[in-house]
């Protein structure tokens, strides 16, 4: 299959999702590889629409999209002289991520920094330089309890990972049929039977407890729009598989 064609196939596919998740936004004629819509923002005066336009690469998506602001009335500091508009989503691109995400980032950007319209009122000020949206860059409170969140997410990823490795060793224990040691787990309160496949069906019920808390945890971060997409689809499908895995092993017990 040539370069081209496989092209072909992504900008149809991404064409869809627009339509499906970014609604206003229409390509230009029949080039699948710009496309034009707006962007509303909440101002004193009321809501405003930012005219956007997406640039979607040849050799996407192994190269990000960019977004250009078609207005030269609009200052904002990522927003470049040409109108190039700099987000950390196509500066930290990845091939996985849809034009459609990229869209949506651009909405996050304006509502956590509002751009001016007609420029500031008053004596002129100098225009910053444009940086890279980052963590160091616009830090709201909004931004900072996300940070918290994903830090909460990332500690609660590190107790399953410290638990599953206490399971290892109990299993392997009870493999090599030491029955002297009675192993109690951390947060479970409870001791393991001399039993080996008691002891097994115990260990497995506590990982799928486990399991099953995180994916809680992580659907309410989801929906509460504290995690991405794209991580939430990764943390969820290798979570989701390894509660299966459990749950067809304590059939088999």
């Amino acid at each position: 299959m040539s370069r081209n064609k496989v092209n072909d196939l992504a900008l149809a596919r991404e064409m869809q999702l627009i339509y499906n998740f970014a609604p206003g936004f229409q390509p230009l004629g029949n080039e699948l590889n710009r496309w034009q819509g707006a962007v509303e923002v909440q101002t004193a005066q009321g809501k405003k629409a930012i005219p956007i336009e997406v640039l979607i690469p040849l050799k996407f998506p192994q190269y990000p999209p960019r977004v250009i602001v078609k207005s030269k009335e609009i200052s904002h500091p990522n927003i470049q002289a040409d109108g190039n508009v700099l987000l950390r989503i196509t500066h930290e691109w990845k091939p996985d991520i849809h034009v459609y995400q990229v869209i949506q980032a651009l909405n996050g950007l304006f509502k956590k920094v509002p751009p001016i319209f007609g420029g500031a009122v008053g004596k002129p000020k100098e225009r910053k330089r444009a940086k890279v949206q980052s963590r160091d860059t616009f830090r709201t409170p909004n931004q900072q309890k996300v940070e918290d969140i994903n830090k909460e997410i990332t500690n609660l990823q590190k107790k399953i990972q410290d638990k599953d490795e206490e399971l290892r060793r109990l299993r392997t224990d009870a493999v090599k049929g030491n029955d002297e040691r009675i192993t109690q787990i951390e947060d479970l309160d409870m001791l393991l039977p001399k039993d080996k496949v008691q002891s097994e069906k115990l260990l497995l019920r506590a990982q799928s407890v486990a399991l099953a808390d995180l994916l809680s945890t992580l659907d309410e971060k989801f929906k509460d729009g504290d995690v991405t997409a794209v991580d939430f689809s990764k943390l969820y499908r290798r979570y989701s598989k390894e509660m299966y895995l459990v749950q067809k092993r304590l059939e088999q017990k």
